[in-house]
């Protein structure tokens, strides 16, 4: 006998404030039971105009495991307000107006989370939610010269606070009733 509410609900996600700053986003949820998720996502861009080497570099991602709270996500699968425990790891080169930062290595990062995910349709929910915790790697602060770059400083960047914020679209992929995250319908 198969049980509906026992199968894993699977959603493929994006975050719209990363994809509106032309660093695509793509992530994957799966639901393990109606109370946890398990979440991979990492973003990608590298794009250069170089006008004297103008650059937005940045890839990366990270993983996060939630725990799902109230009666919403008895009803559906990756629904209501939810808390989780995140780490990281991405590398970026920024230029903008002839100065420059960079992460040579990959900069790591931990700590909490904090979101709500709202049913928008039978198969698409809009999560918002914010990260706190610590981020730490190598930073290069440099500016082009002459065709090459003059590093200004290096050091250990150390950040806490702030690390992440996200209006993202989630997606249940599937036809007919396979995957739909309500939990009343029979598969």
């Amino acid at each position: 006998m198969e049980c509906a509410q026992c199968l894993p609900r699977i959603a493929l996600k994006t975050n719209l404030l990363h994809d509106a700053i032309l660093t695509p986003d793509i992530g994957i949820e799966i639901s393990i039971g109606k109370r946890w998720s398990l979440s991979a996502e990492g973003v990608y861009a590298w794009w250069s105009k170089n006008e004297h080497h103008r650059y937005w570099r940045i890839y990366g991602g990270w993983i996060e495991f939630r725990g799902w709270l109230g009666q919403k996500t008895l009803e559906r699968a990756l629904t209501g307000h939810h808390i989780g425990i995140y780490t990281s790891m991405l590398t970026y080169d920024f230029e903008f107006g002839g100065k420059g930062w960079q992460s040579p290595d990959f900069t790591y990062g931990a700590g909490i989370s904090y979101g709500h995910s709202w049913g928008i349709n039978r198969r698409l929910n809009i999560d918002i939610s914010v990260r706190l915790g610590y981020s730490t790697g190598k930073l290069i602060k440099y500016h082009p010269q002459c065709g090459t770059y003059v590093c200004t400083s290096h050091t250990t960047h150390r950040y806490l606070g702030i690390t992440g914020l996200e209006v993202t679209l989630v997606w249940f992929p599937g036809k007919g009733a396979k995957n739909i995250p309500d939990y009343n319908i029979n598969i």
